[in-house]
């Protein structure tokens, strides 16, 4: 097994509030099943060490299930809070990643000892992660994003928020505070307020499309994981370089 020597931040909501706007996957047995298959499919990869941040002060693993993860010397520390159910609900799912994010930045013991990370959403996982590991190596990079391009058959002024690479020092200063913004009732969603900062900030390049599998809970349904052509190879995105 290649080793990847880069911390995953895993978000879940195990137990998702009521009323939750553009989410179909409201089962939590549901949700909890997906979101262990895509966790076990990053510890296979050879990570550093996973980290679970849940939203709904709950844990996905049971600790006979972290003790087999540490056998495959893949560590893992959950940590969980339980967000405000009534703003989340009315500001939707993203400004709650959001938040949840600026939570494990500040309370994962892991997370603190980094300069980098990845961050997947719960039920996710990126079947190229070690092509995309080499490109960041090869290109010396801090931080790397992604537009969102669904199925290829339209395309929105989003970004990707379902995984990315960055650096700890971006996510503080400039992704929470695009997060916050979000609010799906009138201000747009996070993928929007996402897109905006990445443009003013990082520059623009083409490159590796990670190719994302799992379930998404806003449809319930599995994700488009097929091939682009050509945007397989030279996917838009923005890149902030390392000073060193």
């Amino acid at each position: 097994m290649k080793k990847i020597p880069i911390t995953v931040l895993i978000t879940t909501a195990n137990n998702p509030p009521q009323g939750m706007p553009h989410l179909e996957m409201k089962n939590s047995a549901e949700r909890r099943i997906a979101a262990k298959a895509a966790l076990y499919f990053w510890a296979s990869q050879g990570v550093k060490q996973i980290v679970v941040a849940d939203a709904t002060a709950s844990n996905l693993l049971s600790r006979s299930e972290i003790e087999e993860i540490g056998l495959a010397g893949v560590p893992v520390e959950q940590i969980s809070y339980e967000q405000n159910s009534n703003e989340i609900s009315l500001r939707g799912k993203g400004y709650g990643e959001g938040e949840l994010i600026r939570f494990a930045l500040n309370n994962s013991r892991f997370l603190k000892e980094e300069e980098n990370f990845f961050k997947s959403s719960g039920k996710t996982y990126v079947r190229n992660l070690s092509e995309i590991y080499d490109l960041i190596c090869e290109a010396k990079v801090a931080s790397l994003f992604w537009k969102h391009l669904g199925d290829g058959t339209w395309m929105m002024l989003w970004a990707d928020c379902r995984f990315y690479f960055s650096s700890r020092e971006f996510a503080i200063q400039q992704l929470l505070p695009a997060y916050s913004q979000a609010d799906d009732r009138d201000k747009g969603a996070c993928e929007f307020h996402v897109y905006q900062i990445l443009n003013e900030k990082l520059k623009l390049v083409n490159a590796l499309r990670p190719q994302i599998s799992g379930f998404s809970g806003g449809t319930g349904l599995p994700y488009f994981d097929g091939s682009l052509g050509s945007l397989d190879y030279r996917c838009p995105g923005w890149i902030e370089e390392r000073s060193i």
